[in-house]
């Protein structure tokens, strides 16, 4: 694990292009990166990245994840709570006390997956994603 360098561009929108389903200006990974560099977590095996988790501050006590990705071939073993885990200590550090994000309401396994980290879901967000889904709004505070 380690933090994301501006090389790691091409590795890093392609599994967001494959593991996300909203699509992403892969400008907003180099715009946002260098506001806080700890929050820009890359889990890398063999010289190939396999997760990520991308997050901002949003004030001095509160930091938002943008994104989660898990390659699919390695999804289910542990990877994505531990990107987390180590963005929860990032946050812990520079004195965070509250984590934001949102997931699709159609991705059940997403909720699930935040849910067991200890995160709560605090509403819905009426057509939140591009294509007009809704977005559930979950908040964890450490």
């Amino acid at each position: 694990m380690r933090y994301f360098k501006s090389t790691d561009l091409p590795q890093v929108f392609d599994l967001a292009t494959r593991a996300l389903k909203e699509r992403y200006n892969p400008n907003i990974f180099l715009d946002l990166s260098p506001y806080w560099r700890q929050g820009f977590i890359v889990l890398e095996d063999m010289g190939k990245i396999i997760g990520f988790v991308f997050g901002i501050t949003v004030s001095s006590v509160e930091a938002r994840i943008l994104m989660l990705a898990v390659s699919e071939e390695r999804r289910g073993h542990g990877f994505g709570a531990l990107l987390c885990r180590q963005f929860f200590q990032e946050c812990a550090s520079k004195g965070i006390r509250l984590i934001s994000l949102e997931v699709r309401v159609s991705n059940h396994s997403a909720l699930r997956f935040y849910e067991k980290l200890g995160f709560v879901a605090v509403g819905e967000i009426k057509e939140y994603y591009s294509d007009k889904e809704d977005g559930m709004a979950m908040q964890l505070y450490l």
